[in-house]
């Protein structure tokens, strides 16, 4: 091969492993590995080292860009308008804030229970028990979400029940007037210098829970916590507490 220069220089030889017999007739049992020289340009070559350059580079920008679209802005946000702080989901957010929750609801006391929100329905036609009847389920049974990470407030809740002396009654629930301020209720006993920093901070759960006649508005959030919550018990490490925002006797 000659280059630029003139000088004549060797072809590259590729050793390419090969399972051909050496004989001319192949004997299933006689296989040998056999070493072909093929000639390569230098080009040729150095392409592998190119390709591999180039898929390197394509995996660091598409790392680079992955990373930038996970960051999360500044405000305002779909759930909430109000807020141009930025969110990141940690104590640094401190007073916590919301842009997505989560749902939930439940009957007790009632002869017939329908709640809806969006376009999401719980209907129980039968009568339901009395919360004593749980025994320590409750109130752990209140916050199993059906509807989660909502970004914005689906309109009013609507309730339509019948209490425990069968007397019908209607309700709504302006939960985007509720939360105006999108803050997150906290606990009393939980304080700022309480939660461990950089730690996750989950959405808060809503539950709208009806009671005979009453209909109350909780909220649950899972919040990492530096002490056990439960002394000796390592899991506790998170307060789930409910906390009451709304109740009203009909």
């Amino acid at each position: 091969m000659r280059e630029a220069d003139g000088q004549t220089r060797r072809p590259l030889a590729l050793k390419v492993r090969s399972h051909l017999p050496r004989s001319g007739a192949p004997h299933a049992t006689d296989r040998r590995n056999t070493a072909l020289e093929v000639p390569v340009s230098a080009s040729a070559a150095m392409r592998p080292l190119r390709t591999t350059a180039a898929l390197l580079a394509t995996t660091l920008l598409c790392a680079c860009q992955t990373s930038m679209s996970n960051e999360r802005n500044f405000g305002p946000y779909p759930g909430a308008p109000n807020i141009d702080r930025r969110y990141t989901g940690t104590v640094a957010d401190w007073p916590l804030f919301f842009i997505k929750h989560h749902y939930a609801s439940d009957c007790f006391d009632t002869q017939y229970c329908r709640i809806a929100y969006g376009r999401g329905v719980s209907e129980d036609a039968a009568p339901q028990p009395s919360i004593a009847s749980f025994g320590k389920g409750y109130p752990s049974i209140l916050t199993n979400a059906v509807s989660i990470g909502i970004q914005n407030f689906a309109g009013p809740v609507v309730v339509d029940w019948k209490s425990k002396d069968g007397t019908p009654l209607h309700a709504e629930i302006d939960l985007d007037k509720l939360f105006k301020d999108r803050l997150v209720p906290i606990p009393p006993a939980v304080k700022r210098e309480d939660i461990p920093e950089r730690i996750n901070i989950s959405e808060p759960t809503i539950v709208v829970e009806v009671v005979d006649r009453t209909v109350n508005v909780y909220t649950m959030t899972h919040i990492p916590m530096k002490e056990e919550q439960i002394p000796g018990n390592r899991y506790s490490t998170n307060n789930t507490d409910l906390v009451r925002v709304f109740t009203r006797t009909y």
